[in-house]
């Protein structure tokens, strides 16, 4: 079957950014309160990787309470500059209902605008909102389309779900050997259920 989306793994690798400061002593170094009380000046600058970041403080509740409507704000005004990472978090937060009410339209929306900014993942759960038809008019051309461009990042879910759509015939004729390919391929960058798959049709990888 299809992968399902994998946003909380992402969710947990989309942390604290590691933007350079111009201050001579690194903000690392600094009292939290300090560095907290930086992120906010520099927010208030418009500073996209300052917005992220207290984004993701507010929704963790690390070193201050947590606070969902902070972080969906600093996390918008972050995404509205483009930074990926908080489109990317955005899409999770209204995927998973967490501290906001599961949107898959806002989710989409969040997803897409990560994917057209050239991140692998955001590519890849749009495709999978299109082939489940979630936020959006189920469309198998439209997720067979954004997971080639997801592969083309070497992204390996992506891969097996292009394998899986040519072993069904889905948006593709049936092409078993080239379902193997694209299984092999995502079996070789380490996905599991890809070197299942291969495994229990005696192939190798």
């Amino acid at each position: 079957m299809l992968i399902r989306l994998i946003s909380l793994l992402v969710f947990c690798l989309i942390g604290l950014g590691c933007k350079e400061k111009t201050s001579p002593n690194p903000i690392s170094s600094l009292p939290v309160d300090v560095e907290i009380e930086e992120w906010l000046l520099l927010a208030e600058e418009n500073d996209a990787q300052a917005q992220h970041d207290l984004g993701v403080i507010y929704a963790q509740g690390d070193r201050v309470q947590q606070n969902f409507d902070l972080a969906v704000r600093y996390y918008t005004q972050a995404a509205e500059q483009g930074l990926i990472d908080s489109c990317l978090n955005l899409g999770i937060l209204y995927h998973l209902g967490e501290g906001v009410p599961q949107d898959p339209e806002l989710e989409m929306k969040w997803f897409k605008k990560a994917a057209e900014l050239g991140s692998s993942q955001g590519m890849l759960n749009v495709g999978v909102m299109y082939a489940e038809g979630k936020g959006v008019e189920q469309d198998s051309n439209a997720a067979f389309a954004w997971y080639i461009e997801a592969s083309r990042q070497g992204d390996m879910y992506a891969m097996h779900n292009i394998g899986y759509m040519y072993e069904q015939g889905e948006s593709v004729e049936v092409d078993i050997e080239k379902a193997k390919l694209w299984m092999r391929l995502s079996a070789k960058s380490g996905y599991e259920p890809a070197q299942n798959w291969l495994r229990e049709r005696g192939l190798a990888w």
